[in-house]
């Protein structure tokens, strides 16, 4: 299969623009072992009990969404996270 100059310029503006619009896992990590404040909001996703019983320092819990929503800052990137077990 071969791409056209066309396909090739879609899947880089693709791929430039999701590359901005999400955080890079090792961004996350380094800022959460850090000791400095976050250049963004961490939400746990998971419910109230769950985060109670252990989150990482500094997330936000989601909690009840609507009630959460109306919480967060417009102005920062949202970073979310769930922990599951099998």
């Amino acid at each position: 299969m071969s791409f056209d100059s066309a396909d090739v310029a879609r899947n880089r503006d693709y791929f430039a623009a999701k590359m901005h619009a999400e955080k890079q896992r090792n961004d996350v990590l380094r800022a959460v072992e850090g000791a400095g404040p976050y250049n963004f909001v961490l939400l746990d996703t998971r419910g109230k009990e769950p985060f109670a019983s252990g989150h990482i320092p500094g997330a936000w819990c989601m909690g009840d969404f609507a009630e959460t929503a109306a919480l967060l800052p417009k102005d920062k990137e949202i970073v979310t996270y769930c922990w599951g077990h099998d």
